[in-house]
């Protein structure tokens, strides 16, 4: 009797154990399915790297520039993407702006001029209204094409939110970077806040985030060239 009774107390805690490890695994097996719950119900974002460039010259009336390259990974659809820059001047005061592609209604783009007797226009009927270069940048810089150039058909699909970038795409903004007879004086945003009172080698913080998942694809603090 007494070895048995020595058996029993050897076989408790072994048993206590082993529920304690059913009870962990099932614990974790738990927590594994609801994170990976998690994960599908998010929409992966592409990843892929870029070059940007921002120059004081180089826009269409001498005005600044801001070029960006894509080197290499994913596409980028612009429609589905947020442009943020930002900058800070010597007195700490901040300047954000962010671009996303026009809003769409019954398949139309939709402009909002800042002043303006309408309350908005598509781009065609902008176009038809005014003598000025109305599109949304950054456009997707073609060989032999360009935005506004007379030509709705080809011209729309080089505005910003009507092309997907792939590896080794470039896309430029210069006429929304400044104001004047060629400045896009339509839209009621630049690309870059207050650019006119940028200087060499100012820090511009330049962003893509992905709408659909709010994932940042890109973020480079940028040096202000002559």
């Amino acid at each position: 009797m007494q070895f048995t009774k020595a058996n029993e107390q050897a076989v408790s805690p072994v048993v206590g154990v082993m529920l304690m490890l059913v009870v962990t695994i099932i614990i974790a097996a738990v927590v594994s399915a609801f994170a990976g719950g998690l994960a599908a119900g998010k929409e992966k974002a592409p990843q892929a790297s870029f070059e940007t460039h921002i120059k004081l010259t180089g826009g269409m009336s001498g005005g600044p520039s801001m070029i960006m390259k894509h080197l290499g990974g994913d596409p980028i659809n612009t429609r589905n993407i947020k442009l943020v820059t930002s900058w800070s001047n010597a007195s700490g005061i901040y300047h954000v702006q962010s671009t996303t592609a026009p809003k769409y209604v019954n398949d139309t783009e939709e402009y909002y001029p800042s002043s303006s007797a309408y309350s908005h226009y598509n781009l065609t009927s902008m176009n038809t209204h005014t003598s000025s270069y109305t599109y949304n940048e950054p456009y997707l810089v073609v060989a032999g094409q360009y935005p506004a150039s007379g030509d709705v058909t080809n011209d729309t699909a080089l505005w910003f939110g009507n092309y997907i970038m792939h590896a080794g795409d470039v896309i430029k903004a210069d006429t929304n970077l400044d104001t004047g007879v060629y400045g896009n004086t339509w839209t009621d945003k630049q690309i870059i806040k207050d650019v006119k009172l940028l200087t060499q080698n100012d820090i511009v913080n330049v962003q893509l985030i992905d709408l659909n998942s709010g994932t940042t694809i890109y973020d480079k603090d940028v040096n202000v060239e002559a």
